[in-house]
C-alpha cells in the first residue's frame, strides 16, 4: 500500500490503526498548520514538521451531487461529502467524508481513515485519506 501523496499524510505504522496528517508547528507563533509549510505565515520564521492527531471534531459538512463519470464511482449516493474537521492542535482540515448524507452531525468525533483510489504501475494499491465518524 502506498500513499498518493506522502508529503500530506503517512500510513499507519506498527500497532497503529490510523494514518496521520503531516503538518508544521511554529514555536514562535505557537500555531500548527496543515499542509506542511517551510515558514510560519504569521511570523515568517522557520517551522518544524509534526504529525497531527488522527481524531477531531466535525465543524461543518456538505454533500456534493455529481454525475457518474468514467471509472469514478461514488456508489449509489450520486456524489460525496466533504467536511471540515477541527483537530486538537487547532488545525481545521477540509477532506472527503466516508458515509452517506445521514451519517454525520456537526460536533461528531471524526477519525482519519484510508481510502483506495487505484494501483500504481507495479500493482501496489494507492490510498488517500478521508474522515469517518467514530462510533
Amino acid at each position: 500500500m502506498l500513499a498518493t501523496d506522502p508529503h500530506l499524510f503517512r500510513l499507519p505504522g506498527d500497532g497503529e490503526d490510523r494514518p496521520h496528517l503531516l503538518g508544521s508547528y511554529s514555536a514562535e507563533a505557537g500555531l500548527h498548520f496543515w499542509p506542511r509549510r517551510r515558514r510560519c505565515p504569521v511570523t515568517r520564521t522557520p517551522v518544524e514538521d509534526v504529525e497531527l492527531g488522527p481524531v477531531g471534531t466535525l465543524y461543518a459538512w456538505t454533500f456534493l451531487h455529481v454525475p457518474r463519470m468514467g471509472k469514478v464511482s461514488f456508489g449509489d449516493t450520486g456524489g460525496y461529502a466533504v467536511g471540515q474537521v477541527d483537530l486538537p492542535e487547532g488545525v481545521r482540515v477540509q477532506a472527503p467524508l466516508v458515509g452517506s448524507q445521514h451519517d454525520w452531525s456537526i460536533g461528531d468525533e471524526m477519525a482519519l481513515t484510508l481510502f483506495p483510489v487505484g494501483t500504481d504501475d507495479d500493482g501496489q494499491e494507492l490510498v488517500t485519506f478521508r474522515f469517518e465518524v467514530v462510533r
